[in-house]
């Protein structure tokens, strides 16, 4: 979502992301093209897929979070002091950081959930590994490397761009960002997650972001409108349920987020 080589109060979208995602998952696979796989899911298949992240994300810990940062936005959003503030403290005190595992803890399972055939679970875990891949390059280029709330906005913002068609600015995610360390890390509940629990929740919102991100890609590349419109109301729903607000009720301006 970040662009690469460019300052991040300029560009939006980092297109090594899309470009990593979707020769993964066009790479043939038993001479069938993996885009196939990242067709319209059924409803069982997303059904799970929610189920999943249902039980791998806190939802008392998010809800709470979400408290947190509509009001922490309001404050920031009319006040350029206070939101520099926040930018400063997200980048010299970060209070979402975690000390990661020496492996993923949820891609193979996330895959899992999606589907019960073997080729495309091996190929969904090496298009969601790509899209880690890219994020982490992009978030350690930020400073925000192992960073729940550098998840959460990367979530935020590809939700919002594969629903509305429109890329936020880096200053508004980073903003986002800044604001989502500050409502996480003053959660009771996040505080007390170990570094394991705090890594599930960080893949999580980035598995959240990489499906409809996919999905997304491989839709515009095949020109496909009706499979588009699919992945963004999944996007719309993934907003929803990080944001606690209907999709409608949300605008990115440039510098931050939004309720309308």
């Amino acid at each position: 979502m970040f662009t690469a080589h460019c300052s991040p109060l300029e560009k939006p979208m980092n297109q090594s992301i899309k470009v990593i995602l979707i020769t993964a998952l066009v790479t043939a696979v038993s001479g069938r093209p993996a885009v196939a796989q990242f067709g319209a899911p059924s409803s069982l298949s997303f059904s799970n897929m929610n189920a999943y992240l249902s039980v791998q994300k806190n939802a008392a810990l998010v809800r709470q979070a979400q408290s947190n940062l509509n009001s922490i936005n309001r404050r920031n959003n009319s006040s350029q002091r206070a939101q520099a503030t926040a930018r400063t403290q997200a980048q010299t005190a970060p209070r979402t950081t975690f000390r990661p595992s020496s492996q993923r803890l949820l891609v193979t399972q996330f895959a899992r959930s999606l589907s019960s055939d073997p080729t495309i679970v091996s190929q969904s875990t090496k298009a969601f590994t790509e899209g880690f891949k890219a994020f982490e390059a992009e978030a350690r280029r930020l400073g925000r490397p192992n960073n729940v709330a550098m998840a959460f906005a990367y979530l935020v913002g590809v939700c919002y761009m594969v629903h509305y068609g429109e890329e936020p600015t880096e200053t508004a995610l980073m903003n986002l960002q800044a604001n989502s360390d500050a409502a996480f890390g003053s959660s009771t509940a996040f505080k007390a997650l170990n570094n394991q629990e705090r890594q599930k929740l960080y893949e999580t919102f980035v598995l959240m972001a990489t499906l409809p991100l996919a999905g997304y890609t491989v839709a515009t590349e095949q020109n496909d409108q009706e499979l588009l419109n699919t992945y963004r109301n999944i996007a719309g729903v993934a907003l929803e349920t990080a944001l606690g607000v209907r999709p409608d009720r949300l605008r990115f301006t440039a510098t931050g987020l939004e309720l309308r």
